[in-house]
């Protein structure tokens, strides 16, 4: 049985700011080795360059080592951030965090769970393509396990992370005889993003797997649940693709349901 679940959003003070972590950390609303995911935004420009993001999943991860949690399994909790807030937006992280099942309020009624998963590596040649499809269905498949979902339609909210093509990507999957998609880097963020939505599709049984030339081009797949962002930063704790059911938009979304 999952462990009960708490969520707080916090804000970022600066771009190097984790202090709102740390103080529910130390006010006992939740234990650093507990948190299971971040989802957060920064005041990048949310381009290839983007490097906020990187500073604040340092300071988060630093915060929490330095608060008890094992470094190794730090490495692998899933952080996602997009980088931009413009217009309202403000600068905030979203975190996730397992209780002692002690500490939650029982009930019978369904309550919010969640689980995640990385992915197997994404090769540049494989974006765009079946193989990142695949990829990302079974990545999905497993953080459902992890949640204890069974059904696909208790499944409301996806959010995933994925590399998109760059220069020096792109030069490797030539030098090993292999295509990409495309040379576009920016268009390759849409890529990413509508093709790993499809991935998520395929996982929850919205659509059957859809063929190669159908990627970016048959709008009538898509996923209601989707919320796929990219790129990943360079390669580091958080090299590969995260998939957590608790932005980019690729595909136009249906009515949402209520998130349980």
């Amino acid at each position: 049985m999952p462990e009960p679940i708490e969520v707080r959003k916090v804000p970022l003070h600066t771009v190097s700011d984790a202090s709102e972590l740390a103080k529910l950390i130390d006010d006992g609303v939740m234990e650093a080795s507990r948190v299971i995911a971040v989802i957060g935004k920064t005041e990048g420009n949310g381009g290839v360059n983007d490097y906020t993001r990187i500073i604040a999943d340092r300071a988060f991860r630093e915060v929490l080592i330095a608060k008890g949690a094992d470094p190794e399994k730090v490495s692998q909790v899933p952080i996602v951030w997009s980088g931009g807030t413009d217009g309202v937006i403000s600068p905030h992280a979203t975190i996730f965090a397992t209780l002692a099942p002690e500490k939650a309020e029982q009930t019978d009624e369904p309550r919010l769970t969640v689980g995640f998963a990385m992915s197997e590596h994404l090769l540049p040649e494989e974006i765009g393509y079946r193989p990142m499809i695949e990829k990302v269905a079974a990545a999905v498949r497993v953080a459902m396990e992890r949640a204890g979902i069974t059904d696909p339609k208790d499944v409301h909210y996806v959010q995933t992370k994925t590399p998109l093509l760059t220069i020096h990507t792109i030069r490797d999957a030539k030098s090993r005889g292999k295509k990409v998609w495309t040379e576009g880097t920016h268009e390759s963020m849409d890529l990413s993003n509508g093709c790993t939505a499809l991935g998520i599709a395929v996982a929850l049984g919205e659509i059957q797997m859809p063929e190669d030339s159908q990627v970016l081009h048959d709008r009538s797949i898509y996923s209601s649940v989707s919320s796929c962002s990219s790129p990943l930063p360079p390669p580091g704790p958080i090299g590969r693709n995260s998939a957590a059911p608790p932005p980019t938009d690729s595909f136009p979304p249906r009515k949402p349901r209520s998130c349980r």
